[in-house]
């Protein structure tokens, strides 16, 4: 026989009580983060080809051009999926990091 509902929800609740979440995996620091972009933005944004100089640019304008690269509303066939990649807070440290030359926000 199959306990009724109502017997077995008050376990449960416990059971999901008393199991430990894992911890949130710690954030990598922005300039880690960037790493990802050196292969062609160059080190620290400044590319040494065509590619667009990231370093120095307004934060505004950065910012702006990822969100517009992972939404899909500025095309680039390699931007958008490197950008569809990142959460916006990852997005957000970027454009902090490239236009502050490197800073921590």
């Amino acid at each position: 026989m199959i306990p009724p509902i109502r017997s077995i929800v008050p376990g449960v609740l416990i059971a999901a009580a008393i199991v430990p979440l894992p911890a949130a995996a710690a954030r990598p620091a922005p300039a880690t983060l960037a790493l990802g972009c050196s292969g062609c933005h160059g080190t620290g944004g400044k590319p040494q080809g065509i590619t667009p100089v990231l370093a120095g640019k307004p934060e505004g304008e950065l910012l702006r051009s990822l969100r517009d690269f992972k939404s899909g509303r500025r095309k680039s066939s390699i931007m958008n999926r490197i950008a569809a990649g990142y959460q916006d807070s990852d997005l957000v440290e970027l454009a902090h990091h490239f236009a502050t030359g490197g800073s921590e926000p």
